[in-house]
């Protein structure tokens, strides 16, 4: 799965004392990085939309993944994964479905 056809649903936690304010993940700009508990390869992801975030309380969002140069595939249903901005963990999630998109003028 190089190729970045694909959008991760999950459910996320934000952690009340990481951040001030919640992130909006409905504007397209809120770009953390996943990293699967267990490993430590940074995954870039931009949250595309999202239930508004309320601290400490688990919320549906969709992601898509940002870096043609890394590697996702690891990024499976029921994966676990912290999301970090730069070195500090923001919150944590789980993978629940993986959406792969159908290629442009391909049939």
């Amino acid at each position: 799965m190089s190729d970045l056809d694909f959008t991760i649903g999950c459910i996320v936690t934000f952690f009340t004392e990481k951040r001030r304010t919640p992130p909006n993940l409905n504007n397209g700009r809120y770009c953390p990085h996943l990293v699967i508990k267990g490993s430590d390869q940074l995954l870039g992801v931009n949250f595309i939309d999202g239930e508004d975030v309320i601290f400490d309380k688990p919320i549906s969002a969709n992601a898509l993944p940002v870096n043609e140069d890394i590697d996702y595939s690891a990024l499976q249903v029921g994966m676990e994964f912290l999301i970090l901005e730069g070195s500090a963990i923001v919150g944590e999630g789980i993978v629940k479905e993986i959406f792969q998109h159908k290629p442009y003028g391909k049939k």
